[in-house]
Protein backbone atom coordinates (compact mmCIF):
# COMPACT_ATOMS: atom_id res chain seq x y z
CA UNK A 1 0.00 0.00 0.00
CA UNK A 2 2.89 2.34 0.76
CA UNK A 3 4.31 1.93 -2.74
CA UNK A 4 0.87 2.59 -4.24
CA UNK A 5 0.42 5.78 -2.21
CA UNK A 6 3.93 7.00 -3.04
CA UNK A 7 3.51 6.53 -6.79
CA UNK A 8 0.05 8.08 -6.84
CA UNK A 9 1.13 11.17 -4.91
CA UNK A 10 4.17 11.62 -7.14
CA UNK A 11 2.03 11.39 -10.26
CA UNK A 12 -0.43 13.94 -8.91
CA UNK A 13 2.43 16.29 -8.05
CA UNK A 14 3.89 15.94 -11.54
CA UNK A 15 0.52 16.52 -13.19
CA UNK A 16 -0.24 19.63 -11.15
CA UNK A 17 3.18 21.11 -11.94
CA UNK A 18 2.81 20.28 -15.65
CA UNK A 19 -0.63 21.88 -15.80
CA UNK A 20 0.52 25.00 -13.97
CA UNK A 21 3.56 25.40 -16.22
CA UNK A 22 1.76 24.81 -19.50
CA UNK A 23 -1.45 26.67 -18.72
CA UNK A 24 0.46 29.65 -17.33
CA UNK A 25 2.78 29.70 -20.31
CA UNK A 26 -0.11 29.32 -22.75
CA UNK A 27 -1.81 32.34 -21.19
CA UNK A 28 1.43 34.33 -21.33
CA UNK A 29 1.89 33.46 -25.01
CA UNK A 30 -1.72 34.36 -25.80
CA UNK A 31 -1.35 37.77 -24.17
CA UNK A 32 2.07 38.36 -25.76
CA UNK A 33 0.75 37.94 -29.30
CA UNK A 34 -1.95 40.57 -29.16
CA UNK A 35 -2.15 44.25 -30.04
CA UNK A 36 0.47 46.31 -31.84
CA UNK A 37 3.04 43.52 -31.97
CA UNK A 38 0.90 41.86 -34.65
CA UNK A 39 1.84 44.71 -36.98
CA UNK A 40 5.12 42.86 -37.36
CA UNK A 41 4.43 40.45 -40.27
CA UNK A 42 6.69 37.75 -38.80
CA UNK A 43 4.84 37.79 -35.48
CA UNK A 44 1.49 37.92 -37.24
CA UNK A 45 2.43 34.82 -39.22
CA UNK A 46 3.65 33.12 -36.04
CA UNK A 47 0.38 33.87 -34.31
CA UNK A 48 -1.63 32.57 -37.26
CA UNK A 49 0.34 29.33 -37.57
CA UNK A 50 1.10 28.57 -33.91
CA UNK A 51 -0.97 25.39 -33.94
CA UNK A 52 1.10 24.03 -36.85
CA UNK A 53 4.11 23.48 -34.56
CA UNK A 54 4.73 20.05 -33.07
CA UNK A 55 5.90 21.85 -29.93
CA UNK A 56 2.35 23.14 -29.39
CA UNK A 57 0.89 19.72 -30.13
CA UNK A 58 3.18 18.21 -27.52
CA UNK A 59 2.17 20.80 -24.93
CA UNK A 60 -1.48 20.01 -25.62
CA UNK A 61 -0.80 16.28 -25.26
CA UNK A 62 0.93 16.81 -21.92
CA UNK A 63 -1.93 18.94 -20.62
CA UNK A 64 -4.53 16.36 -21.69
CA UNK A 65 -2.49 13.59 -20.10
CA UNK A 66 -2.12 15.53 -16.85
CA UNK A 67 -5.90 15.92 -16.62
CA UNK A 68 -6.33 12.18 -17.25
CA UNK A 69 -3.78 11.50 -14.53
CA UNK A 70 -5.64 13.62 -11.99
CA UNK A 71 -8.98 12.02 -12.85
CA UNK A 72 -7.43 8.58 -12.41
CA UNK A 73 -5.42 9.25 -9.25
CA UNK A 74 -7.37 11.72 -7.10
CA UNK A 75 -10.04 9.11 -6.25
CA UNK A 76 -7.24 6.86 -4.96
CA UNK A 77 -5.95 9.58 -2.64
CA UNK A 78 -9.45 10.46 -1.45
CA UNK A 79 -10.14 6.74 -0.97
CA UNK A 80 -13.32 6.91 -2.99
CA UNK A 81 -15.08 3.56 -2.89
CA UNK A 82 -15.10 2.97 -6.60
CA UNK A 83 -16.68 -0.44 -6.31
CA UNK A 84 -19.89 1.25 -5.17
CA UNK A 85 -19.73 4.04 -7.71
CA UNK A 86 -21.03 4.27 -11.25
CA UNK A 87 -17.60 5.66 -12.16
CA UNK A 88 -15.79 2.37 -11.54
CA UNK A 89 -16.25 1.15 -15.11
CA UNK A 90 -14.96 4.37 -16.66
CA UNK A 91 -12.02 4.74 -14.28
CA UNK A 92 -10.95 1.16 -14.91
CA UNK A 93 -10.65 1.70 -18.64
CA UNK A 94 -9.33 5.23 -18.32
CA UNK A 95 -6.45 3.92 -16.20
CA UNK A 96 -5.71 1.31 -18.85
CA UNK A 97 -5.85 3.90 -21.60
CA UNK A 98 -3.59 6.24 -19.61
CA UNK A 99 -0.75 3.76 -20.03
CA UNK A 100 -1.39 3.47 -23.75
CA UNK A 101 -1.53 7.25 -24.14
CA UNK A 102 1.71 7.68 -22.23
CA UNK A 103 3.55 4.96 -24.13
CA UNK A 104 2.29 5.89 -27.58
CA UNK A 105 2.06 9.68 -27.33
CA UNK A 106 3.60 11.34 -24.27
CA UNK A 107 6.96 9.60 -24.10
CA UNK A 108 7.96 9.43 -27.80
CA UNK A 109 6.55 12.87 -28.68
CA UNK A 110 7.95 14.71 -25.66
CA UNK A 111 11.43 13.22 -25.97
CA UNK A 112 11.45 13.71 -29.75
CA UNK A 113 10.61 17.42 -29.47
CA UNK A 114 13.39 17.90 -26.92
CA UNK A 115 16.16 16.05 -28.75
CA UNK A 116 15.30 17.46 -32.18
CA UNK A 117 14.83 21.07 -31.08
CA UNK A 118 17.95 21.73 -29.02
CA UNK A 119 20.69 20.51 -31.40
CA UNK A 120 19.22 22.63 -34.20
CA UNK A 121 18.71 25.59 -31.87
CA UNK A 122 22.30 25.46 -30.61
CA UNK A 123 23.75 24.95 -34.10
CA UNK A 124 21.68 27.63 -35.83
CA UNK A 125 18.47 28.75 -34.22
CA UNK A 126 17.28 30.33 -37.47
CA UNK A 127 16.61 26.82 -38.76
CA UNK A 128 13.99 26.05 -36.15
CA UNK A 129 13.27 28.99 -33.79
CA UNK A 130 14.21 32.29 -35.50
CA UNK A 131 15.35 35.22 -33.40
CA UNK A 132 12.30 37.32 -34.30
CA UNK A 133 10.23 35.03 -32.06
CA UNK A 134 11.97 36.61 -29.08
CA UNK A 135 9.96 39.77 -29.76
CA UNK A 136 6.86 37.91 -28.57
CA UNK A 137 7.97 34.92 -26.55
CA UNK A 138 10.29 35.07 -23.57
CA UNK A 139 13.23 32.83 -22.82
CA UNK A 140 11.13 31.31 -20.04
CA UNK A 141 8.41 30.36 -22.50
CA UNK A 142 10.98 28.69 -24.70
CA UNK A 143 12.38 26.71 -21.77
CA UNK A 144 8.94 25.54 -20.66
CA UNK A 145 7.98 24.37 -24.15
CA UNK A 146 11.30 22.76 -25.08
CA UNK A 147 13.10 21.87 -21.84
CA UNK A 148 10.53 21.32 -19.08
CA UNK A 149 8.74 18.80 -21.29
CA UNK A 150 11.57 16.30 -20.77
CA UNK A 151 11.59 16.15 -16.94
CA UNK A 152 7.77 16.09 -17.02
CA UNK A 153 7.96 13.03 -19.28
CA UNK A 154 10.73 11.29 -17.32
CA UNK A 155 8.94 11.94 -14.03
CA UNK A 156 5.93 10.06 -15.32
CA UNK A 157 8.15 7.28 -16.65
CA UNK A 158 9.49 6.82 -13.12
CA UNK A 159 6.14 6.81 -11.34
CA UNK A 160 3.78 5.05 -13.76
CA UNK A 161 4.42 1.32 -13.36
CA UNK A 162 3.98 -0.50 -16.67
CA UNK A 163 5.11 -3.59 -18.52
CA UNK A 164 5.97 -4.08 -22.16
CA UNK A 165 2.74 -4.82 -24.04
CA UNK A 166 2.26 -8.19 -25.70
CA UNK A 167 1.13 -6.34 -28.84
CA UNK A 168 2.31 -2.95 -30.08
CA UNK A 169 -0.45 -2.51 -32.67
CA UNK A 170 -2.58 -0.13 -30.63
CA UNK A 171 0.45 1.95 -29.63
CA UNK A 172 1.82 2.17 -33.15
CA UNK A 173 -1.65 3.03 -34.41
CA UNK A 174 -1.71 6.10 -32.15
CA UNK A 175 1.75 7.09 -33.34
CA UNK A 176 0.87 6.66 -37.00
CA UNK A 177 -2.24 8.80 -36.53
CA UNK A 178 -0.18 11.61 -34.98
CA UNK A 179 2.63 11.38 -37.55
CA UNK A 180 0.29 11.33 -40.56
CA UNK A 181 -1.96 14.03 -39.12
CA UNK A 182 1.00 16.32 -38.57
CA UNK A 183 2.28 15.79 -42.11
CA UNK A 184 -1.17 16.67 -43.42
CA UNK A 185 -1.13 19.87 -41.35
CA UNK A 186 2.35 20.76 -42.61
CA UNK A 187 1.50 20.30 -46.27
CA UNK A 188 -1.89 21.99 -45.89
CA UNK A 189 -0.16 24.99 -44.33
CA UNK A 190 2.31 25.10 -47.23
CA UNK A 191 -0.50 24.85 -49.78
CA UNK A 192 -2.31 27.73 -48.08
CA UNK A 193 0.58 30.03 -47.18
CA UNK A 194 3.50 28.80 -49.27
CA UNK A 195 5.59 28.68 -46.10
CA UNK A 196 6.64 26.04 -43.59
CA UNK A 197 6.39 26.50 -39.82
CA UNK A 198 10.04 25.53 -39.44
CA UNK A 199 12.49 27.49 -41.65
CA UNK A 200 14.68 24.41 -42.19
CA UNK A 201 11.92 22.95 -44.35
CA UNK A 202 11.95 26.04 -46.56
CA UNK A 203 15.66 25.58 -47.14
CA UNK A 204 15.53 21.90 -48.05
CA UNK A 205 12.13 21.67 -49.77
CA UNK A 206 12.60 20.50 -53.34
CA UNK A 207 15.79 18.60 -52.53
CA UNK A 208 16.41 14.98 -51.57
CA UNK A 209 16.99 16.13 -48.01
CA UNK A 210 13.33 17.01 -47.52
CA UNK A 211 11.92 13.46 -47.79
CA UNK A 212 14.99 12.13 -45.99
CA UNK A 213 14.45 14.33 -42.94
CA UNK A 214 10.73 13.47 -42.89
CA UNK A 215 11.70 9.78 -42.97
CA UNK A 216 14.40 10.28 -40.33
CA UNK A 217 11.94 11.94 -37.98
CA UNK A 218 9.57 9.01 -38.39
CA UNK A 219 12.35 6.52 -37.65
CA UNK A 220 13.41 8.53 -34.60
CA UNK A 221 9.81 8.55 -33.38
CA UNK A 222 9.66 4.75 -33.54
CA UNK A 223 13.07 4.32 -31.92
CA UNK A 224 12.07 6.51 -29.00
CA UNK A 225 8.93 4.47 -28.59
CA UNK A 226 10.97 1.26 -28.44
CA UNK A 227 13.58 2.69 -26.04
CA UNK A 228 11.01 3.26 -23.30
CA UNK A 229 10.41 -0.44 -22.73
CA UNK A 230 13.91 -1.46 -21.62
CA UNK A 231 13.96 1.72 -19.51
CA UNK A 232 10.67 0.71 -17.91
CA UNK A 233 11.95 -2.82 -17.25
CA UNK A 234 15.11 -1.37 -15.73
CA UNK A 235 13.15 0.92 -13.41
CA UNK A 236 10.81 -1.79 -12.20
CA UNK A 237 13.20 -4.70 -12.70
CA UNK A 238 10.57 -6.89 -14.31
CA UNK A 239 9.16 -7.93 -17.66
CA UNK A 240 6.12 -9.62 -16.20
CA UNK A 241 2.79 -8.23 -15.12
CA UNK A 242 3.12 -9.62 -11.60
CA UNK A 243 4.91 -6.71 -10.04
CA UNK A 244 2.92 -3.90 -11.60
CA UNK A 245 -0.35 -5.41 -10.47
CA UNK A 246 0.69 -4.38 -6.96
CA UNK A 247 1.21 -0.76 -7.91
CA UNK A 248 -1.29 1.37 -9.79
Amino acid sequence: MGAITYHVHCRILGSVIALLLHSGNSLAMFLAMRGDILKDPDIANLQATQFKYMTIWNVAFQMIYSVINLVCDIPLVLKVKEESSSMVYYLKYLRKYRKIFFGAVIFPTGVAVFIVFWPFYLYNRELIFPAFIDKALSHTSNQIMHTAILPITLWELLFLPRTKPSSHVLYLGHMAAIYISYLIVLFANYAERRTWPYPIFSQIYGTIYFPLIILALGVLYILLYLIQWPLTSLIYNTNSCAKTKKIR
